[in-house]
């Protein structure tokens, strides 16, 4: 019985960064259809700015992050106006395209900033002991109501639906993408900052960045709850899995189960657990 507590608890701390991780994707997807391959990158870049400010320049912690998401959010919107933005009114699938080819822009960078280490927060940011409840207890009730209440966040859904239909109604599409891509890189950054401490700052972690894109389709790309309840469920799939089938099988299984479960979800929802269902009238 400790022992499955120990998977389970280990799953939810992990899954709540995943889903974190989704809800950056969500939030751009529902503001501006476009699936982004680009947060991948983000997560790192989030890590290595807190990393860099931290511990290369030793400025305080309490005025490391503010910064370091800020930063973030700075990334983010060149990311928008550099790639995204001349884009704006073209097929999605050529923004998709568009932001693989971000994703290996900046993978190159990572690499050259790398040169093949490793970066670890010094002195760490948390105790040794998982302490990582808060990155779980961020809910998305908060953002759901932005989307549906506000003005700003009508706005971005009138902007998800049409593009020139949103133009054409005098919106400022234009400002809409860059806010939301600034606010998902931040969101992104946070998961990335956990992650670089539990994990350290590798040349894999943003490829870890790829279970944000998983939680995403798990849960639906319109709805910021189905991330939170899909990271959780991916969390706690890969804990049991972990503890359990893999030293039965031999190492690997965990990465096989959370694209096999997302298999399994998009055969028999295709647009995600809580996503929205489409009807296209021809």
């Amino acid at each position: 019985m400790d022992r499955l507590a120990e998977n389970l608890v280990l799953g939810l701390l992990n899954g709540g960064l995943y889903a974190l991780l989704g809800m950056g994707i969500v939030l751009v997807y529902k503001a501006t259809k476009v699936v982004s391959l680009a947060h991948g990158q983000i997560v790192f870049f989030g890590a290595y700015f807190l990393w860099f400010l931290y511990t290369g320049f030793h400025i305080p912690l309490w005025l490391s992050v503010p910064l370091a998401l800020a930063v973030t959010a700075l990334l983010g919107l060149v990311i928008e106006r550099l790639t995204i933005h001349p884009l704006i009114g073209q097929p999605l699938f050529s923004v998709f395209l568009i932001t693989i080819a971000v994703f290996m822009a900046l993978d190159g960078i990572a690499q050259m900033i790398l040169k093949g280490d490793i970066r670890v927060y010094k002195p760490a940011l948390f105790p040794t002991e998982p302490l990582m409840v808060g990155g779980i207890a961020i809910s998305p009730t908060a953002l759901a109501a932005f989307f549906r209440r506000t003005a700003l966040g009508l706005e971005m859904r009138i902007t998800a639906e049409d593009h020139m239909t949103a133009q054409s109604m005098g919106l400022g599409v234009k400002r809409v993408f860059s806010l939301i891509w600034a606010i998902s890189a931040m969101v992104t950054g946070i998961a990335g900052i956990f992650l670089g401490t539990s994990l350290s700052i590798y040349y894999m972690l943003p490829m870890i960045g790829f279970k944000g894109l998983i939680v995403a389709l798990f849960g639906g790309l319109e709805s910021l709850s189905g991330a939170l309840v899909g990271g959780l469920l991916l969390g706690m799939l890969e804990g049991l899995t972990g503890g359990y089938i893999e030293p039965l099988v031999g190492g690997g299984f965990r990465e096989v189960s959370a694209y096999g479960l997302l298999l399994i979800i998009l055969l028999v929802r295709p647009y995600g657990l809580f996503g929205l269902k489409r009807i296209e009238r021809i």
